[in-house]
């Protein structure tokens, strides 16, 4: 028969498995973002460096550097929320106790407590009290992992908006050369 404890145990650890999927499908969705970026950076590289482009007029030069600052900057920023996505939480996250504590000192302290002080009831309060620090821990790291994932999602939101700005000024840099070959 499934108590109240059993079945907030099942949503708390239901709870705790989608936080630990959101974490996974972070750290999943770097791949592109990374291949665009690196992209990017190659073109930068390329469009500063062509000899062809060095013999502009003054204003064209002008403002194929502005778009290649712009560029860069935006990319930079890209990196940066990139970065924090991957990195910058990764330690934040809340896990269970190993088995090792959970057995010499969360189990041995309750049997050690219920045998001397609930002998008549020895199971089911030991049973009870095990219940009582599963969703201890359950709360305390869903209560943890919850805002880390937000944090995480919102770093995603913006790096995702930064490098749509980037491929944006990218195009325009690209039509800009394009142009500036064909005279």
């Amino acid at each position: 028969m499934e108590t109240s404890k059993d079945y907030l145990i099942g949503l708390l650890k239901d709870k705790y498995e989608h936080e630990m999927r959101r974490k996974s499908d972070f750290d999943n969705s770097l791949n592109i973002p990374i291949t665009l970026l690196t992209a990017l950076f190659a073109g930068i590289y390329f469009v500063s460096t062509d000899a062809s482009l060095k013999i502009l007029s003054c204003p064209l030069t002008i403002t194929k550097w502005i778009l290649l600052v712009l560029l860069f900057l935006s990319s930079v920023i890209t990196m940066v929320l990139l970065f924090k996505v991957y990195f910058g939480y990764k330690r934040a996250y809340c896990t269970f106790p190993d088995s090792k504590t959970v057995v010499e000192n969360d189990f041995k302290a309750l049997e050690k407590y219920h045998e001397e002080y609930n002998k008549n009831k020895y199971e089911a309060s030991l049973l009870d009290s095990l219940k009582d620090r599963v969703v201890t821990w359950y709360l305390e790291c869903n209560n943890n992992n919850t805002p880390v994932n937000d944090s995480r999602a919102d770093a995603l939101f913006y790096a995702r908006l930064s490098i749509c700005i980037s491929l944006s000024i990218g195009l325009v840099l690209l039509i800009f050369i394009c142009y500036l070959k064909s005279l």
